[in-house]
């Protein structure tokens, strides 16, 4: 069962993408409406691209751009950064769940060992130190889906889907570090073992009965 007084919920899930995300033509061709446009960092080196779903919980494709940036403000956290983005030559997972506080105006230090990364007048904390697992991240909440929803706007989906209720990550390690297996006691992720990493995300529980494989494009894999 949930923890009702786990801190934390899933806020949005990260995949490394190829530059400017040319991924995100195939999700289209899917039948997932992308927000369109690019979000680029500030000066980090890094620019992403979302799909937004009902239930405030998103897909975000993301890419390095300035590979000299990114090593400048990334690797000093531990995150693994690089070998994320070279995920197919590396092994190490291309996927980052990123998390916000349950209660919005919830201030608690999150329940793992973080790195702060500063970002303009907030900084979002992170944990990528094991290559073979996702990197584990927390927003602030001006950050969060929740925090600028009022700046989405409504897109539907084609594929029928509304509300993304279940994330499951596939990892190359022999066990699970404390974080993960803490994220899934909580109900925030599962995670199995496998031969390369992946993303199995359901939406609606399930409810129509199918599924997209998106491999090789992404590592990825729709449950609807």
């Amino acid at each position: 069962m949930m923890n009702q007084e786990f801190p934390l919920e899933l806020d949005h899930v990260v995949l490394f993408s190829s530059g400017d995300a040319p991924e995100a033509r195939r999700l289209e061709e899917i039948g997932l409406q992308g927000f369109g446009g690019v979000t680029r960092h500030g000066d980090l080196g890094s620019a992403s691209t979302s799909f937004f779903f009902a239930n405030l919980v998103y897909l975000e494709l993301l890419w390095i751009h300035d590979e000299e940036a990114a090593r400048r403000n990334f690797e000093p956290l531990t995150m693994n950064t690089i070998p994320r983005m070279r995920w197919r030559e590396s092994g190490a997972s291309p996927i980052n769940l990123m998390l916000r506080r349950r209660q919005p105006g919830g201030n608690d230090p999150p329940p793992f060992p973080v790195h702060q990364l500063q970002f303009g007048s907030t900084s979002v904390g992170f944990n990528g130190e094991v290559a073979a697992e996702p990197c584990y991240g927390v927003v602030p909440e001006e950050m969060s889906f929740r925090g600028f929803r009022a700046n989405i706007q409504d897109l539907p989906h084609s594929l029928g889907v509304r509300h993304l209720t279940g994330v499951a990550v596939t990892i190359t390690a022999k066990s699970l570090s404390p974080i993960a297996q803490l994220l899934m006691e909580n109900e925030i992720a599962t995670f199995e073992f496998g031969a390369e990493p992946l993303a199995t995300l359901t939406f609606d529980n399930g409810v129509q009965g199918r599924s997209v494989d998106v491999r090789p494009t992404l590592p990825l894999v729709l449950k609807y």
